[in-house]
């Protein structure tokens, strides 16, 4: 009996830990509307280079002012052109795309607990997903466009919890007495990478995405975050808090299980997106003024920057 109820402290002080974690990230009627028609960030204080010739749609939350709430932008990067999907004074976080870029889903604490939001585009009405009572956050829409997968609370831990976007179907994937969280598609839609504490501390595991074979993937004394699939699923790009005790990005070999640190930046860096080929990772990077979006070339190590337009950001996605 000891030994369990010094197991549930561990957890409830593991979730303690998470959800400051994600604070810390974060304080620091919607519609689609165009709210800039070109966005040219100049360099910033450190004297990054902007990042050329950048393609594709990347989506966020952000804080377009410091007292604003969190809403969910998209960003067309070869125009500049930027939409407005959310404007509410509820916060909005944690956004992801389908890969035609007809739907987004977010999680937004409209309803006083956070839960799991949709809207089409363009112009579409926000449509609740979820309705546990509790917060369902981090949604990651599943490479065919047809399920989502989202932590959620409602269990008593925080669980991994799939739904049939059509149906409205939920199945909970995860039920270790643990916290389960930040759950993240393969390219492939065959495999689930997500964040548990299960064996104490934060590790990053797989799974089937019918919840079956788990596997841990990482097995140190840090505080791993954010797992994130390579476009060919050859490499999980993840958080980790060592050395100085500033989150950077690593990246694992999936075929040895190596593991490789990205960046080393004075600050703390979260919320990697990969770029559709697979050669470049967008970043939230954090500063003493605000944040702003960078972006890393895989193969020359070169971080850029891409935007400083708001205040503050949460959560990124990069389509094609």
């Amino acid at each position: 009996m000891k030994k369990n109820n010094m197991k549930n402290r561990q957890h409830i002080f593991n979730k303690l830990i998470l959800i400051l974690a994600v604070a810390s990230f974060l304080v620091f009627p919607a519609c689609s509307q165009t709210v800039d028609s070109e966005v040219t960030p100049e360099a910033d204080d450190a004297g990054l280079e902007v990042f050329p010739n950048p393609t594709g749609k990347l989506l966020f939350a952000a804080k377009p002012e410091s007292g604003d709430p969190f809403d969910i932008f998209l960003l067309h990067l070869e125009t500049g052109e930027m939409e407005r999907i959310t404007r509410t004074d509820a916060s909005d976080i944690s956004p992801d795309i389908t890969q035609d870029g007809e739907l987004v889903l977010y999680s937004s604490d409209r309803a006083r607990t956070y839960d799991i939001y949709s809207v089409a585009l363009p112009g579409g009405k926000p449509q609740q997903l979820t309705a546990f009572g509790m917060d369902e956050t981090e949604p990651r829409v599943s490479p065919n466009g047809t399920n989502v997968i989202f932590q959620s609370d409602a269990f008593g831990d925080y669980d991994i919890v799939l739904l049939d976007i059509a149906s409205g179907e939920e199945t909970r994937l995860t039920e270790a007495d643990s916290q389960e969280t930040q759950a993240a598609w393969s390219s492939d839609g065959e495999q689930i990478a997500f964040l548990s504490d299960r064996d104490g501390d934060f590790e990053i595991f797989s799974m089937d995405a019918d919840g079956g074979s788990k596997t841990q993937l990482t097995d140190n004394a840090y505080y791993e975050a954010s797992p994130v699939w390579s476009p060919d699923d050859s490499q999980v790009a993840f958080l980790s808090r060592r050395g100085a005790g500033h989150f950077q990005i690593y990246l694992m070999d999936m075929a040895d299980g190596s593991e490789t640190q990205l960046t080393d930046l004075p600050q703390t860096v979260h919320s990697p997106a990969w770029s559709s080929d697979g050669s470049h990772i967008a970043f939230i990077r954090e500063g003493s003024s605000g944040s702003q979006i960078n972006v890393i070339d895989l193969e020359s190590g070169i971080v850029y920057l891409l935007l400083d337009e708001f205040s503050k950001y949460a959560g990124l996605a990069w389509i094609q």
